[in-house]
């Protein structure tokens, strides 16, 4: 269940001052994107400390060599999570099949095939993505052109970064960003 306890904040090792920022909080673990491609899906167990960021219990090379995963993987989800309406718990299953042309966490990808990240949030007339080096893009839906396994863009990797803003910008629809990790993995609760 995302809490929004470390949602958008900062990752340090015990010997690197910047491993990544949180994008996605479960129950268990917190997944972190860092420069480039990495990503690192961390179990909060091995949290230390957390703060204004959040202190990793391990040097750099042993996050790099226990917690490392493809970007392009499906961002975790827990199986069970409760809706922004109720307190009750909703089998997952049970939302994807009322909800099935969710674009929430499909991977986003441009026509010229460049991975850009994920969509965090779908609104009514655009998708937030967060993607590499800490970057949100907030696309148009009308510039979707397929959507299957991931969804894509029609436009190429050079020319995405038109749609870039500030990470912690509001929300299209309004809304602060941080509001991302106050609800439950699911989309358009937000707008």
């Amino acid at each position: 269940m995302a809490s929004g306890k470390y949602f958008n904040r900062g990752v340090k090792a015990l010997d690197a001052p910047h491993v990544g920022h949180v994008v996605r909080e479960t129950s268990d673990m917190i997944v972190v994107f860092g420069q480039g491609d990495d990503r690192y899906d961390i179990p909060k167990s091995a949290i230390k400390f957390a703060a204004a960021n959040v202190l990793i219990n391990l040097p750099f090379h042993e996050i790099v060599k226990k917690y490392k995963v493809s970007r392009e993987e499906p961002l975790p989800t827990d199986a069970k999570t409760a809706t922004a309406d109720t307190i009750e718990a909703v089998d997952l299953a049970t939302y994807e099949g009322r909800y099935p042309k969710s674009l929430f966490n499909k991977g986003v990808r441009t026509q010229d095939e460049e991975h850009i990240g994920h969509v965090m949030m779908e609104a009514k007339s655009k998708i937030v993505v967060f993607g590499h080096y800490d970057w949100r893009f907030d696309i148009p839906k009308n510039k979707i052109i397929a959507v299957g396994r991931n969804v894509i863009i029609g436009v190429d990797y050079k020319d995405v970064f038109k749609y870039k803003v500030d990470r912690k910008a509001d929300l299209p629809g309004g809304g602060s960003v941080k509001k991302l990790g106050d609800v439950p993995d699911f989309p358009n609760f937000m707008g």
